[in-house]
């Protein structure tokens, strides 16, 4: 399978349009603002306004056992992702289960709920947001509820459900496994991109550059991010932000799988290639 992160020929350098103006941002789980969505379920913020990030944020959400997050509705599209524990979604009446790592794109508009099935063990969940300044309104209507089935992934013209058991993958890097979960082909006037990718040892991206902004999870494994020579370790949620125009790349040193979440402040998930040489130190062409 395809998607648009195909190969294309790598670029001497970026344009200088792209020349970026914000550095790249490491940020560790348990160092982000918090904020409390409801009783028992709290917001830490990786990706975001507090570190200059542009139409995009991402965090971890953490449900207490038992709590609920009641209907809403954004201006702006979300992405939820489960990380651990057991979930239902409910979008407009129709509740899903998930199981680990399914994902629920929520359209602008669209009004939903979130809890926590279980009395005894919390639920983590990774989501974004298609903007730096969100907001939400809280909805006091009444939606029958419909159980949808195990295997539903969504229904037509609203909400898309990525089961990640069977979700299609494709090839980012060598020994790389991807899945697009959302962009603008897959769900029309979505604003942002994004989906999973699964690092077999020594796999890799190639060196590249964005037109827009981007938040990266490691939620398993370890990761080497390498910006223009600078070489980061993550691991255990680290979330870095990308500013448009930096050149870097991930890849994975060590004997074991790592796992990310990959977030793109723009509805389809493009990429440039540029010369590897580009990505070091001496060959950083921001220098």
């Amino acid at each position: 399978m395809k998607s648009a992160l195909a190969e294309s020929i790598p670029l001497a350098q970026p344009p200088e349009s792209m020349r970026p103006d914000r550095p790249e941002v490491m940020n560790s789980v348990g160092t982000g603002p918090l904020v409390e969505l409801a009783r028992g379920v709290n917001f830490e913020c990786l990706v975001g306004s507090h570190n200059h990030a542009r139409r995009l944020t991402t965090g971890i959400v953490t449900f207490a056992p038992g709590a609920t997050l009641p209907y809403h509705n954004h201006t702006f599209s979300e992405s939820i992702t489960l990380l651990s524990g057991s979930a239902v979604i409910e979008i407009e009446g129709r509740s899903y289960s998930l199981k680990k790592l399914d994902n629920v794109v929520v359209p602008t508009g669209r009004v939903h709920a979130a809890r926590n099935p279980s009395t005894t063990e919390p639920a983590v969940f990774h989501i974004a947001l298609a903007s730096d300044s969100p907001a939400r309104t809280l909805v006091e209507k009444f939606f029958p509820r419909r159980s949808m089935p195990d295997d539903s992934t969504g229904f037509p013209g609203a909400e898309r459900v990525n089961r990640f058991a069977t979700a299609k993958r494709f090839a980012a890097g060598p020994n790389t496994e991807f899945i697009d979960f959302f962009n603008a082909d897959l769900i029309p006037g979505l604003e942002m991109s994004g989906g999973y990718g699964l690092f077999h040892p020594t796999g890799r991206l190639p060196a590249h550059v964005h037109d827009f902004d981007e938040s990266i999870c490691i939620i398993s494994g370890q990761a080497m991010c390498v910006v223009e020579g600078r070489r980061y370790g993550m691991r255990d949620g680290v979330t870095a932000l990308q500013p448009r125009g930096r050149v870097h790349y991930f890849i994975n040193e060590t004997p074991n799988t790592m796992e990310m979440l990959w977030v793109y402040a723009g509805p389809k998930p493009e990429r440039i290639l540029v010369e590897e040489r580009c990505a070091t130190e001496e060959g950083n062409p921001w220098r």
